[in-house]
């Protein structure tokens, strides 16, 4: 008899590398007719974040070219990332899936009224031609504040996960989770519940060449961008159907001297005309260049900072130069041009700051390590965090050193210490390490789903700087 075996191929955090896909669409396509051809059955899985708002594709198309190539390449399952669940408005994530030929697995997602979104599903159970029973579920990070701002219901996902292993460990032979939760929870996840066979991650863009093995339940991953995928390879007990061996193997693909797959590419050469075909809407008309500099404040980032202060309702803004990648040109300005000048997936936000803190905040941010650091994550999608630049307030610099009060104005008087304010910036700076006076912060507003871009064209069509 012949041994039962069941492979699985997977892929996480594409990120919208789209000229890296159809390298990665022909390796995959190559692997599974061999598998096909020896008889063995094949499940493809996505792990969440294939779409990235950065591309043009992902922005113009509301990330629907991203779920034709996934079609296209005849996907079983997939789960949301925070790209997925997060930079798309919720009108636009309900309608992400309406075409899917494949399904979207995600425990913990829920409307805000508490029920299920007809696009998902919290598992599936996959049954095989040799009747081994594969039960999938899926689970994606849960930043509270940014789903309940869309409008959405985003549970604890290790409640969802026990939740689902304890419906499916008792029906299936097999169970598998898709999670883009990261290395860490995905560890966590490995220990807490052993009845896992095979935790399929992604988020933190981990290369497990070898996998990770915790106790008898596997982790994989494969870094981010296509650069690799997962093959592994299930054999199981032919009586009982436990599973007996887990082989994995992790494919890099070859994107210098591999196949590329001709049809995708066509494909994404139509993609793009349909991108561009909306991108190409004119915003505004400029009489002359607005020139761009990351080491002092502009006409182009006092308009963005002035007008992120006026969409937060804020008392003052502060914001960094290197969020703009490039000026602008004479002429028409389109949101293709604005979406080239600022593609980072980042919200406006509004802290309550005391002057204390603000101080703190401004100190660091005028440091020059901090100015010419090179960031990544956090959704910025620049080269360097530049100067900031401000709106409602003044810096003098001191040659005394660090700035003092005396040398800060809030809307035209010194900065009081034990005075509260209002100050809108970017989101990134309200997590993290890049500035802890901010991300400490219990009082937080963020307004979604817009990006810098749209505030940046509400700006350009509603601000006139004197």
């Amino acid at each position: 008899m012949k041994k039962k075996t069941l492979r699985i191929l997977h892929t996480n955090d594409l990120h919208s590398q789209l000229s890296q896909w159809p390298a990665v669409v022909s390796k995959i396509n190559e692997l599974r007719d061999e598998a096909e051809e020896e008889g063995e059955e094949v499940l493809l899985f996505d792990i969440g974040d294939h779409a990235d708002r950065v591309h043009p594709i992902t922005e113009g198309l509301e990330g629907k070219g991203n779920v034709e190539l996934l079609n296209r390449l005849r996907y079983d399952a997939v789960t949301i990332g925070n790209n997925e669940g997060m930079t798309f408005s919720k009108k636009q994530l309900d309608a992400l899936y309406a075409d899917a030929g494949f399904d979207v697995l995600v425990a913990n997602l829920k409307d805000a009224n508490g029920q299920k979104p007809g696009w998902a599903k919290s598992h599936r159970i996959f049954t095989t031609k040799q009747g081994v029973t594969v039960g999938v579920f899926g689970v994606t990070v849960a930043y509270k504040l940014f789903y309940s701002a869309l409008g959405w219901s985003i549970e604890d996902p290790f409640e969802a996960i026990e939740e689902e292993v304890n419906l499916l460990k008792d029906q299936v032979d097999v169970l598998v989770c898709l999670s883009h939760l990261g290395l860490h929870d995905d560890e966590r996840m490995a220990k807490q519940y052993p009845e896992i066979d095979l935790i399929l991650g992604s988020h933190t863009h981990h290369l497990l060449l070898d996998g990770e093995k915790i106790n008898e339940t596997w982790i994989h991953q494969c870094g981010r961008s296509g650069s690799h995928f997962g093959d592994i390879t299930i054999s199981f007990d032919e009586t009982s159907h436990s599973v007996s061996l887990v082989d994995i193997h992790t494919v890099e693909v070859d994107h210098a001297h591999g196949g590329r797959d001709k049809d995708t590419e066509d494909a994404l050469t139509e993609l793009q005309k349909r991108a561009d075909d909306v991108l190409g809407e004119v915003v505004t008309t400029l009489p002359e260049d607005w020139e761009l500099s990351w080491e002092k404040e502009t006409p182009l980032s006092k308009l963005l900072v002035t007008g992120l202060r006026r969409w937060c309702e804020a008392d003052v803004a502060m914001m960094n130069a290197g969020i703009l990648l490039e000026g602008l040109k004479k002429g028409p300005v389109t949101k293709g041009t604005l979406h080239s000048i600022c593609p980072h997936p980042i919200n406006p936000a509004k802290v309550k700051l005391s002057g204390e803190r603000l101080l703190e905040f401004i100190r660091e941010a005028h440091k020059e390590e901090k100015i010419y650091k090179k960031v990544k994550g956090f959704g910025f999608r620049g080269k360097i965090l530049g100067m900031m630049v401000y709106d409602g307030i003044d810096v003098l610099e001191s040659p005394e050193g660090p700035l003092q009060p005396k040398d800060i104005r809030i809307l035209g008087k010194p900065l009081d210490r034990s005075a509260n304010y209002n100050v809108a910036t970017v989101d990134m700076f309200t997590f993290g390490y890049l500035y802890p006076s901010i991300s400490t912060v219990n009082e937080k507003t963020y307004y979604m789903p817009e990006f810098l871009r749209d505030v940046l064209a509400w700006s350009l069509r509603n601000i006139h700087l004197d």
